[in-house]
């Protein structure tokens, strides 16, 4: 997961902020750390450390972490094909929603918790707005 981090970063989000825009994109080293760490029960900090040189420290500037609960997370799943890591039992979610939620806490000038129980229309708007102000687009 690591090579695919650095990968994308080399390929896509280098480049494409090297041009002065944002990039937005729907994983990042602190999916690896949720999954892989909390989720699997790896060590969270040496797979910091390896994800840091991997991406050669470039972490986001925000992360959008739509908070929802296990139920929430189950529902989702069941509409869409599933990989590996989302065909999980109840447990692995539970491990990856506090992993998340720990990382949320030590970096919470980086993260921004939004609530994902409102309808995805409603959830966009809100999102949108939030980045905007968070990083002063407005």
């Amino acid at each position: 997961m690591a090579r695919s981090r650095a990968q994308h970063l080399r390929e896509l989000v280098v480049p494409t902020l090297n041009t002065g825009r944002h990039v937005i994109s729907d994983r990042s080293a602190y999916s690896s750390l949720a999954y892989q760490g909390y989720g699997r029960g790896l060590d969270v900090d040496l797979l910091r450390r390896f994800n840091d040189f991997a991406v050669d420290s470039r972490w986001p500037d925000l992360v959008v972490y739509i908070k929802v609960d296990l139920a929430a997370v189950r529902k989702r799943l069941l509409k869409r094909d599933t990989d590996r890591f989302e065909r999980e039992n109840d447990e692995f979610f539970t491990r990856v929603i506090h992993g998340f939620d720990e990382l949320a806490r030590r970096e919470p000038e980086r993260w921004l918790i939004v609530d994902g129980t409102p309808p995805k229309d409603e959830l966009e708007l809100i999102i949108r707005n939030a980045v905007t102000q968070r990083l002063g687009l407005a």
